[in-house]
This record gives structure tokens, sequence and C-alpha cells, in this order.
């Protein structure tokens, strides 16, 4: 004869619900918890680094606190002109519906860029 207990550590182990339900609930969430794209992401960050060679180039003879307009125009010529050409940023200006509108202009502007990007590579 066999301890009870020996029986007990032999026998399968039979899920009970609670561990069941914890199982069930981590799934949900892990099939959830999906990354962000990351398109948007780089064209934030693309966008900063253009911003940041041009503060650094063209526009360094103005004072950081006046130069949106000079930054504007120089990270994408066509958004400036879309955006600001017929009413152009005075110094230290902020316009953030203005600014939200050129931001969107160039995030395009630039996945089309990539898409032609991707096109070229692919076609070769």
């Amino acid at each position: 004869l066999k301890p009870c207990w020996l029986k007990m550590l032999m026998r399968p182990p039979v899920p009970s619900m609670a561990r069941l339900l914890a199982v069930g609930i981590l799934c949900v969430f892990a099939v959830q918890a999906k990354p962000k794209k990351s398109g948007s992401v780089n064209t934030q960050k693309v966008h900063w680094k253009k911003e940041n060679d041009c503060a650094k180039t063209t526009c360094r003879e103005f004072n950081s606190d006046e130069n949106d307009d000079c930054l504007a125009r120089c990270v994408s010529a066509d958004c400036y002109s879309e955006v600001y050409a017929s009413d152009p940023l005075e110094p230290g200006e902020v316009d953030k519906a203005r600014t939200a509108g050129f931001n969107s202009c160039v995030r395009k502007e630039q996945d089309r860029e990539r898409r032609e990007q991707k096109a070229a590579r692919a076609g070769r």
C-alpha cells in the first residue's frame, strides 16, 4: 500500500477554476498588448532631427525663441508654402493650429518619400 500523500503526488494535477481563469486573463492581455506602429514615432524623430540640423545651419543666426518660421521653411519648403506662406509666423509667435497642420503635412510628405524609397528598392 502507498501512503495517501504519495498517491496525490502521482496523480496528474487537475487545474482549478482559479488557475484556468488566471491563464485566460493572461492570454487576453497578451493578445491585446500589441506594440505601436513605428511609423509615426520614426516620422516625429526624423522631423526633430531635421529641425535640429536646420537650427545648427540655416537658422543659426536666429534666437531659438524666434526661429520657428525659419525652421518650418528649412524642414519642408512645400509644407511651409502650404501652411505659412500667406501669413508667415512672426518672431516668437505660437500658432498651435497651423503648427499641427504643418506637422501633419511633413508627416505625409515623409510617409510618401518612404513609400517611394521602398518601391524603388523593390523594383531593383
